[in-house]
Protein backbone atom coordinates (compact mmCIF):
# COMPACT_ATOMS: atom_id res chain seq x y z
CA UNK A 1 0.00 0.00 0.00
CA UNK A 2 1.26 3.18 -0.77
CA UNK A 3 0.85 5.60 2.57
CA UNK A 4 0.29 9.21 3.02
CA UNK A 5 3.68 9.35 4.76
CA UNK A 6 5.19 7.93 2.06
CA UNK A 7 3.30 10.71 -0.56
CA UNK A 8 4.93 13.27 2.60
CA UNK A 9 8.40 11.83 2.47
CA UNK A 10 8.93 12.72 -1.32
CA UNK A 11 7.01 15.76 -1.15
CA UNK A 12 7.64 17.14 2.30
CA UNK A 13 5.57 20.84 1.22
CA UNK A 14 1.67 20.27 2.13
CA UNK A 15 -1.30 21.88 2.41
CA UNK A 16 -4.50 21.33 3.92
CA UNK A 17 -4.63 18.76 7.13
CA UNK A 18 -2.13 16.06 7.16
CA UNK A 19 -3.26 12.56 7.37
CA UNK A 20 -0.50 10.27 8.99
CA UNK A 21 -1.35 6.35 8.94
CA UNK A 22 -3.68 6.83 5.47
CA UNK A 23 -3.23 4.96 2.81
CA UNK A 24 -3.83 5.35 -1.30
CA UNK A 25 -5.89 2.30 -2.96
CA UNK A 26 -5.59 4.42 -6.25
CA UNK A 27 -3.27 7.09 -7.53
CA UNK A 28 -4.36 8.57 -11.06
CA UNK A 29 -4.51 11.27 -13.33
CA UNK A 30 -7.72 10.33 -14.51
CA UNK A 31 -11.78 11.29 -13.03
CA UNK A 32 -13.48 8.91 -15.75
CA UNK A 33 -14.13 6.29 -13.16
CA UNK A 34 -13.95 6.07 -9.43
CA UNK A 35 -11.13 7.42 -6.88
CA UNK A 36 -12.11 5.81 -3.30
CA UNK A 37 -9.14 6.74 -1.27
CA UNK A 38 -7.33 7.93 -4.54
CA UNK A 39 -4.33 10.04 -5.07
CA UNK A 40 -5.51 12.68 -7.77
CA UNK A 41 -2.31 13.58 -10.06
CA UNK A 42 -3.52 16.04 -12.15
CA UNK A 43 -2.14 16.06 -15.60
CA UNK A 44 -2.83 14.76 -19.03
CA UNK A 45 -5.94 16.33 -20.81
CA UNK A 46 -8.07 16.08 -18.48
CA UNK A 47 -7.56 18.15 -15.02
CA UNK A 48 -10.58 18.06 -12.79
CA UNK A 49 -9.86 18.55 -9.20
CA UNK A 50 -13.22 19.25 -8.04
CA UNK A 51 -14.45 16.03 -9.91
CA UNK A 52 -11.65 13.90 -8.41
CA UNK A 53 -13.28 14.97 -4.83
CA UNK A 54 -16.25 14.05 -5.83
CA UNK A 55 -14.85 10.77 -6.94
CA UNK A 56 -13.39 10.30 -3.53
CA UNK A 57 -9.67 11.28 -4.12
CA UNK A 58 -8.29 12.11 -0.68
CA UNK A 59 -5.59 13.96 -1.67
CA UNK A 60 -3.63 15.21 -5.12
CA UNK A 61 -0.79 16.72 -5.92
CA UNK A 62 -0.66 20.11 -6.75
CA UNK A 63 1.80 22.66 -8.95
CA UNK A 64 3.35 25.33 -6.50
CA UNK A 65 3.31 27.64 -9.04
CA UNK A 66 -0.86 27.51 -9.36
CA UNK A 67 -3.18 28.70 -7.12
CA UNK A 68 -5.22 26.61 -5.15
CA UNK A 69 -8.57 26.53 -5.75
CA UNK A 70 -10.99 27.85 -3.19
CA UNK A 71 -13.24 25.19 -3.22
CA UNK A 72 -11.00 22.92 -1.64
CA UNK A 73 -11.50 21.91 1.61
CA UNK A 74 -8.95 22.20 4.30
CA UNK A 75 -9.19 18.40 5.27
CA UNK A 76 -7.96 17.53 1.13
CA UNK A 77 -4.24 17.31 1.61
CA UNK A 78 -2.18 18.80 -1.53
CA UNK A 79 1.14 17.76 -2.29
CA UNK A 80 2.47 20.64 -3.95
CA UNK A 81 5.21 20.04 -6.03
CA UNK A 82 7.12 21.83 -8.81
CA UNK A 83 6.39 19.51 -11.78
CA UNK A 84 3.25 17.44 -11.55
CA UNK A 85 4.40 14.69 -14.28
CA UNK A 86 7.63 14.48 -12.76
CA UNK A 87 6.52 14.34 -9.17
CA UNK A 88 4.32 11.26 -10.56
CA UNK A 89 7.19 9.37 -12.37
CA UNK A 90 9.11 9.71 -8.79
CA UNK A 91 6.21 8.58 -6.64
CA UNK A 92 5.98 5.47 -9.22
CA UNK A 93 9.28 4.85 -9.20
CA UNK A 94 9.17 5.03 -5.26
CA UNK A 95 6.87 2.78 -5.19
CA UNK A 96 7.97 0.27 -7.35
CA UNK A 97 11.54 -0.10 -5.78
CA UNK A 98 10.02 -0.32 -1.69
CA UNK A 99 7.17 -2.12 -2.28
CA UNK A 100 6.36 -6.00 -3.57
CA UNK A 101 3.29 -8.12 -3.31
CA UNK A 102 5.03 -10.64 -0.71
CA UNK A 103 4.96 -7.83 1.35
CA UNK A 104 1.37 -6.47 0.59
CA UNK A 105 -2.07 -8.02 0.65
CA UNK A 106 -3.65 -5.06 -1.29
CA UNK A 107 -1.17 -3.12 -3.34
CA UNK A 108 -2.21 0.58 -4.26
CA UNK A 109 -3.43 0.64 -8.22
CA UNK A 110 -1.62 2.89 -10.97
CA UNK A 111 -3.79 4.34 -13.12
CA UNK A 112 -3.10 6.06 -16.38
CA UNK A 113 -5.30 8.37 -18.29
CA UNK A 114 -4.87 6.78 -22.00
CA UNK A 115 -2.67 3.73 -23.33
CA UNK A 116 0.05 6.22 -24.41
CA UNK A 117 0.52 8.30 -21.28
CA UNK A 118 1.22 4.15 -19.37
CA UNK A 119 3.45 3.52 -21.93
CA UNK A 120 5.54 6.97 -21.22
CA UNK A 121 5.43 5.81 -17.25
CA UNK A 122 6.49 2.15 -18.27
CA UNK A 123 9.73 3.29 -20.24
CA UNK A 124 10.54 6.08 -17.51
CA UNK A 125 10.38 3.19 -14.81
CA UNK A 126 11.69 0.89 -17.09
CA UNK A 127 15.14 2.13 -17.62
CA UNK A 128 15.58 4.11 -14.60
CA UNK A 129 14.93 1.10 -12.20
CA UNK A 130 15.84 -1.35 -14.50
CA UNK A 131 13.02 -3.87 -13.43
CA UNK A 132 10.86 -3.53 -16.11
CA UNK A 133 7.80 -3.05 -14.13
CA UNK A 134 5.21 -0.56 -15.46
CA UNK A 135 3.74 0.27 -11.41
CA UNK A 136 1.19 -2.47 -10.56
Amino acid sequence: MLFYDDVKKLFPETSGIHLPGFTFLVVSNSTSMGMEKGLYVPFGDEINLFESIDLGAIASLWPKNKEVPSFVPNHFPLFMVEDVYKAYIDLLEDYTQNYNQEKWEIMTKFIFNSESERNQVTDVSSSESGNGKGGE
